[in-house]
């Protein structure tokens, strides 16, 4: 088989029932629109603050982009459930999760590693960064041979 059949456009795998593609497409937009129409329903100040972001055979799941928005969200599931129930037809759901959104910032501040050199790799580094002719170089790797503990 070469590379050619190999290859298919997006909007070819989308338009493909048997594609897993489509069926993630299809259930995207689905969550999309519930979304939508669940906001349409619920207090404005409210719906600003979180997102649809999954829904199963008996549950959905909520995005809030804070603890605090978060602990509202908790008090509303009633109304939550009755608007599911009662203006979106969807009497399945038996339950409504809440989790707290993470911004791209906090996944960066939480895996940040800190590292410490040995004192005998500082000054390696420190007699290395005598080679470099480049100041920018040379100054990163003074730089990073103050990382001792």
């Amino acid at each position: 088989m070469n590379a050619e059949n190999k290859t298919k456009s997006i909007s070819t795998l989308l338009k493909n029932k048997q594609s897993p593609l489509a069926s993630l497409y299809k259930k995207g937009l689905s969550i999309r629109d519930l979304d939508v129409n669940l906001k349409v329903h619920l207090d404005q100040t409210l719906t600003k603050h979180f997102e649809l972001a999954n829904i199963n055979k008996d549950s959905v799941i909520l995005l809030a982009n804070s603890s605090a928005w978060a602990t509202r969200l908790r008090y509303n599931i009633p109304t939550i459930l009755n608007v599911l129930h009662n203006q979106l037809n969807l009497t399945s759901i038996k339950s409504v999760r809440i989790k707290i959104k993470k911004s791209l910032l906090d996944y960066s501040i939480k895996n940040k590693k800190t590292f410490s050199l040995s004192n005998k790799s500082a000054i390696f580094l420190k007699n290395a960064a005598d080679n470099f002719k480049d100041p920018q170089i040379r100054k990163q790797i003074l730089k990073l041979s103050k990382h001792t503990p």
